[in-house]
Parts: C-alpha cells; structure tokens; sequence
C-alpha cells in the first residue's frame, strides 16, 4: 500500500527548526542594517513591519515546534517570535509617532538577553555550536539593552556594537539552518554542526 497517498495515515509534522533560524537571520541582518547605519533612521517603522512578518511565522513555527514536544525550540521560537520579534516590531513602528531610542525597549532587549543566558544550560546539552550562538546573541543583547536603557552613556556605540553582533548571530543561523537542512536532505553529516 502507498502510504503517501493514503489519507487514512497520519503524518508527523516535519520540524519548523530549520525555518526558525533562516528567519531569525533575516530578522538580525535587517536589525544590523539598521543598528549600523546602513540604512536611514526613517526606515525604523519599514523594519517594524519586516519583523512583524517574520515573528507572525517565528510564533507559528513556535507553536509546532512546541505540538511535536520539541521543548527547547519551542520556546526558543516563542522568546524570538514573541518577545523579540513582536516586541522589536512594534518598537520600530513607534517610531513613526515618536521616533528615536526610549529606555523602555533597552529593558525588554535587556530581558530577552537575560532569558537567552537562562536557556544555556539545555543548549549546552544539546549542542555546544547551538550553545556558543546563544550566548553571543544573548550578549549582544544585554549590551543593546544595556546601551537604550542609558547604562553607557549616549547608545550610539552599544547600538553599533549590537548591530555588528546581529550581523554575527544572522550568519550563525543561516548557516545553522543550511546544515541542517543539507544534513537532512542527504541523510549524513556534509555540514558539520
């Protein structure tokens, strides 16, 4: 019997990791555009609806993750979906009624930094790569929440150094989620992890 085309035969849900990463890349080489100065101050509410779109699909993915029990990946979507994604959106929309930096977005950067340092040990666990990526990325965090909150002073520099982190952390997940995906696809190890 073909069970691919028996409808009588349930299918497990294929795992939303992969997508995860590659749109958390996407989400922090825009971020890094704009931390940097690549791209104008003005284009802050264009970035929110970028980061919109893509948290709507972290909290999706999130949400199968977390229905397959995959525990850490779930809540890893959730913290970047909800949290970062949702929360940085609507920040950078804001803007468009009150631009610039407030000390309220430094505080839930700086809270998604502290979550991050708290999920460590099960990254540790379950990869040290997975692990060394969190941990610049929940870096990069504290020091851009840090930096809004007006711990350094003017945030000009902490937000630089973040936008650099990002760029870091997006090409951590692309290649991540390549591997991944690559691995997968050819049932062995090509791209190692």
């Amino acid at each position: 019997m073909n069970k691919e085309n028996d409808s009588s035969v349930q299918k497990e849900w294929a795992s939303g990791a992969t997508a995860t990463l590659y749109l958390l890349g996407a989400i922090h080489l825009g971020l890094f555009a704009f931390a940097t100065g690549q791209v104008p101050s003005g284009s802050a509410p264009f970035l929110g609806f970028w980061i919109l779109g893509c948290a709507v699909a972290l909290l999706a993915l999130a949400m199968v993750e977390l229905r397959r029990g995959e525990v850490f990946t779930g809540t890893i979507g959730m913290v970047f979906g909800g949290l970062l994604g949702l929360g940085s959106a609507l920040s950078f929309i804001r803007s468009l009624w009150t631009p610039g930096i407030l000390p309220i977005d430094g505080w839930w950067f700086l809270s998604a930094g502290i979550i991050l340092f708290l999920l460590l040990p099960a990254a540790w666990r379950l990869s040290r790569f997975l692990f060394s990526g969190l941990t610049e990325i929940g870096i990069t965090l504290t020091i851009l929440g840090l930096g809004m909150i007006g711990v350094f002073g003017a945030p000009e520099t902490p937000l630089k150094i973040a936008g650099w982190g990002a760029l870091i952390f997006a090409i951590f997940c692309w290649y991540n989620a390549t591997a991944q995906m690559v691995n997968t696809i050819y049932g062995k190890k090509i791209l190692p992890l």
